[in-house]
């Protein structure tokens, strides 16, 4: 089955879908109005040095103050003092990080003005991670300024490309800086790469020198939009085409291609049919499919996902699935088989980061055990977030980690229900009317007026007025006052108020 990545652009979104073998793997979005900000460099103003956490909070110009760790901490002081045209002095012949044992104290203050770039989008309410270490990519290396380091993909998999690779960069690069060769240089010509080096060498200098001329917060440098990112980072030789439904769209990611990577121009495919074209490959239903809790697997089995504030839990259950055969250890191997790489494959489509713990249906049999966990490891190594994963315990449980790049699916697409505040449940009529009832016997002794007013919902009222009748007239004889029980919609399942006169 073919590799392709289906772009649908409107006005207000851009949505770009990563199809591999057949099947959606990854899903990427972004909204006009509140376009991502990870990759973006910005000089920033330093607000609160925090000495206890070894940290500081900067302000970048985005709703919440970044946060900036002091071991992402690097000073440009001797870069931009060295800066100079008319020498070739730049960058210094040396770098090095910021000591872990030293104090935060000692090199930011309050009020200073720092350059940094964004690592990881702000993720619910915490403010963006911050780092001073720099790291520009390109089409064919990234540029990484601050670190003196050459690395090559570990997926080019011919030792003597990556040599010649490594030879190139070693030869041209400046002194004291560091360059990441991408997959995609693999058997690229040497005048590509180094007039990517260049190009990404001119765009830092070109940032250095803005930074003495601004005031903070400003944005140095910004990243690409998601449909020009999506050709740069994702439109490798393993894509086959990359097909887009918007004329505009089409002209922007074709000027890109024809400049920055013309062998892959003619990959490039405008969709012309009336049906949607997330819904022409089926992307729309898996999106569906990857908003709710529970997935169903071929076999008849089930996922669960719950998501807590510390840790995602994904549940395996055996569901409707018996198997055809009278061995239960079989049934559940099978079972887990299957979830072992659904389950990576939802982590990928969801975005899912952070702890993950899987509970995979208990096995008897070490070898059982270990054949699962080595199936989830070969499906785990084709997701290109970080992961780590430890052998399954006992109890049948994987403990694992996954690098939170953006938010996930849910985040980005949901808003917590308003009726349970996202608990995922709400009080049942029973339950609220046996709290009015108390309430009554609270309040009522030291109410004034002859009438006790009561506004629910109209579920609430309902049961009380039906089912609890004898126990709201046994309170009217004791508190000798009359009980008015008044529905109205606006009002949540849960709330109610009590009061003794309109």
């Amino acid at each position: 089955m073919s590799n392709i990545l289906v772009v649908n652009s409107t006005r207000a979104e851009t949505r770009v879908a990563l199809i591999e073998d057949g099947l959606l793997s990854e899903i990427y979005m972004e909204r006009r109005r509140d376009r991502g900000v990870a990759g973006n460099v910005y000089k920033g103003r330093i607000l609160r040095v925090l000495p206890g956490m070894q940290a500081a909070f900067v302000d970048v110009a985005q709703e919440r103050a970044g946060f900036l760790h002091v071991s992402d901490f690097y000073s440009f002081e001797k870069d931009l003092n060295l800066l100079d045209k008319d020498a070739d002095q730049w960058p210094p012949p040396s770098r090095g990080k910021i000591s872990k044992k030293i104090n935060i104290s000692d090199c930011m203050k309050e009020g200073e003005e720092i350059l940094v770039q964004v690592a990881k989008e702000p993720m619910g309410t915490k403010g963006a991670r911050l780092t001073g270490h720099i790291s520009i990519p390109g089409r064919y290396v990234v540029f990484m300024p601050t670190v003196s380091h050459i690395g090559v993909s570990r997926r080019i998999g011919s030792e003597k490309e990556r040599k010649r690779l490594r030879k190139i960069v070693e030869t041209n690069r400046p002194p004291g800086t560091g360059f990441i060769v991408r997959t995609v240089s693999e058997d690229i010509s040497e005048e590509k790469i180094l007039r990517d080096m260049e190009l990404l060498v001119k765009l830092w200098t070109d940032m250095l020198e803005r930074f003495s001329d601004v005031k903070a917060p400003y944005l140095l440098n910004e990243e690409p939009d998601l449909l020009l990112r999506a050709a740069r980072d994702l439109f490798t030789t393993d894509i086959e085409e990359l097909i887009v439904d918007d004329k505009h769209a089409y002209k922007r990611v074709s000027e890109f291609t024809s400049h920055y990577m013309p062998s892959f121009s003619d990959n490039i495919e405008l969709y012309k049919a009336t049906e949607p074209i997330f819904d022409a490959y089926g992307i729309e239903v898996e999106i569906a499919r990857a908003l709710s809790q529970e997935v169903p697997l071929e076999s008849g089995g089930s996922l669960v996902f719950d998501k807590t504030e510390a840790l995602t839990a994904v549940d395996v259950n055996t569901g409707k699935f018996t198997g055809s055969t009278s061995d239960l250890e079989e049934t559940i191997l099978r079972t887990n088989l299957e979830a072992a790489e659904e389950v990576v494959y939802q982590l990928r489509l969801r975005n899912i980061g952070g702890i993950i713990i899987i509970d995979f249906i208990d096995m008897e049999d070490a070898r059982n055990r270990e054949r699962v966990y080595r199936t989830l490891e070969a499906a785990l190594k084709k997701d290109r977030v970080t992961t780590n994963a430890l052998a399954i315990s006992d109890f049948g449980l994987v403990e694992m980690t996954r690098k939170r790049v953006r938010e996930s699916l849910v985040q980005y697409m949901c808003d917590p229900c308003p009726h349970c505040q996202g608990r995922g449940q709400i009080k049942t009529r029973e339950t609220v009317a046996a709290e009015i009832v108390r309430e009554i016997r609270r309040d009522a002794p030291v109410m004034e007026g002859k009438n006790i007013y009561v506004d629910a919902h109209p579920d609430v009222v309902s049961y009380l007025l039906n089912v609890e009748r004898g126990t709201i007239q046994e309170l009217e004889n004791v508190f000798e006052r009359k009980i008015n029980l008044r529905g109205s919609r606006n009002k949540h399942v849960e709330r109610f108020e009590l009061a003794d006169a309109r």
